[in-house]
């Protein structure tokens, strides 16, 4: 790989899997290609969708290690593959995270910031984390001594989503593999590139081969993995629909253990003492980032009617100004790019064109340019009710506004929903923030902001946004069962 994968002829070869610790021919015959959502060329080709005896092969390694020399290792010797695997990140990492910036349309301006911190941040949290995860002790007043510690799971299995593949990549490794644990990344077949070269960094830093593998393909290949009778657990970030299925295939295989972090339809709600200015910073921010292609977007703003026109004026300022701010995700000057590829640029556009029958258009809904996925920032206003474009995530910068009078009001438009992942309380009033964001339905609920998440506390979602919680403490329960030792001593 060149320091500058940017400049790479194209396409790329990947046309391997990753097992045991090596770039290995897939046993399948089937496979496919890549494009840029910018212009369509050719990025990647002849990359395998891995078939049941690749994912055989997968878990079999993925046993023999978690058998082998990785139970062996302390905490202390876990750790430090951690902080050796940072220390491999902070020279290669924004390279690779280059390679999935030509399939998703993730811009190169990111990676310093949002995406190189994030990781870092998250493997030297979770390096911190091998020796805390602590256990229980009863005493003996009824004749046993109580024992309670947490055991790893076994063979475990992220599959990851397009907007964010190597984050997410380390989000569901980092407590896995800090607890023992050992795992297969299957990562979106639309962003694989990255997962496919970060991986001889893990053996570079100690951890054996087989702890962690990555197998490329759709979601035939999800599904194997979903339902395989040695997998233990299963994390999947993605959409309900595909979560759903990924639930019965579990519970239907061999009951292993899941954890669904699902889409949503974040409300934001802008009360008539908020600071107006951060309101309007963090909503648009908040439907503009990766392009509004994030589960936690800001889609639904709700504003108080004494400060509508006021609001309105700012933050549709703000979104046609974006367009500015959009173009090629390979150059470091934009802060937003396309749409990931062609299919979902069709079905953005298709809910914008069907919304503008439900509701006001204020802004965009238009494509940009005449060729690639870009498409405006776009903004719709007082929705009829039962409105696709409001009640549905439609992945894409397209948010929706509407007016309220009431606390009882905005909170029960904002709970009508079956989403629960994010939500955002913009007011002064402390006792208001307190208790709007404890009636809010949601997994994580900002105050003076919205659709960000912090590595030390619990991330997941309520309703149908999903099963289990990512980050903290919790994400290492995630991936233990605890076992109970009762010790028989005798009554005094």
């Amino acid at each position: 790989m060149t320091a500058d994968l940017c400049n790479l002829p194209l396409p790329i070869a990947f046309s391997n899997i990753y097992l045991n610790g090596a770039h290995t021919p897939s046993h399948s015959s089937e496979t496919f290609s890549l494009h840029n959502p910018k212009d369509d060329t050719l990025v990647a080709e002849n990359i395998p969708v891995a078939d049941e005896v690749d994912v055989d092969k997968a878990v079999g390694y993925a046993e023999s290690a978690f058998q082998g020399s990785w139970s062996k290792f302390s905490a202390a010797e876990r750790a430090a593959c951690f902080r050796r695997l940072v220390d491999l990140l902070e020279e290669r990492l924004e390279e690779i995270l280059r390679l999935d910036s030509l399939t998703t349309g993730n811009p190169v301006s990111l990676i310093p910031t949002r995406e190189k911190g994030y990781i870092i941040n998250c493997l030297l949290y979770y390096a911190g984390w091998t020796d805390k995860h602590r256990g229980d002790y009863f005493p003996a007043d009824d004749g046993f001594i109580k024992l309670v510690r947490h055991e790893p799971l076994g063979v475990c299995v992220a599959i990851n989503p397009f907007n964010s593949p190597v984050a997410s990549l380390f989000i569901k490794a980092a407590p896995c593999l800090a607890t023992g644990n050992v795992l297969i990344v299957k990562p979106s077949e639309k962003s694989p590139l990255g997962s496919l070269a970060i991986m001889p960094l893990f053996e570079a830093a100690g951890f054996p081969p087989g702890v962690i593998q990555v197998l490329t393909g759709d979601g035939r290949t999800g599904a194997l993995l979903a339902s395989h009778m040695r997998v233990r657990k299963i994390s999947f970030t993605g959409s309900i629909s595909a979560g759903k299925k990924i639930q019965v295939a579990a519970a239907q295989s061999n009951l292993k253990r899941v954890t669904l972090e699902l889409g949503g339809k974040s409300p934001a709600i802008i009360f008539p003492d908020a600071d107006l200015e951060n309101a309007v910073t963090w909503t648009v921010n908040a439907i503009l980032a990766r392009t509004g292609q994030v589960c936690v977007a800001a889609s639904r703003v709700y504003v108080h009617r004494s400060i509508i026109d006021d609001f309105l004026q700012r933050y549709t300022a703000r979104m046609k100004a974006a367009v500015d701010d959009m173009g090629d995700p390979q150059d470091q000057g934009y802060k937003y790019g396309p749409l990931v590829d062609t299919s979902s640029f069709k079905k953005v556009s298709a809910m914008i064109l069907r919304g503008k029958q439900e509701a006001r258009l204020l802004v965009g809904g238009n494509r940009i340019g005449d060729r690639g996925c870009f498409i405006e920032p776009t903004v719709f206003f007082d929705p009829k009710p039962g409105a696709e474009i409001y009640q549905q995530e439609v992945f894409g910068p397209v948010s929706v506004i509407r007016v309220f009078d009431a606390e009882d009001e905005v909170v029960a438009m904002a709970n009508d929903t079956e989403y629960g992942l994010m939500a955002g309380v913009f007011t002064a009033d402390l006792n208001r923030a307190m208790r709007v964001s404890e009636r809010i339905e949601a997994g994580v609920c900002g105050v003076n902001c919205v659709s960000v998440m912090n590595v030390q506390v619990p991330f997941g979602g309520k309703k149908s946004s999903g099963i289990g919680r990512e980050f903290g403490s919790n994400a290492l329960d995630a991936y233990t069962e605890p076992k109970t030792v009762l010790i028989y001593v005798g009554k005094n």
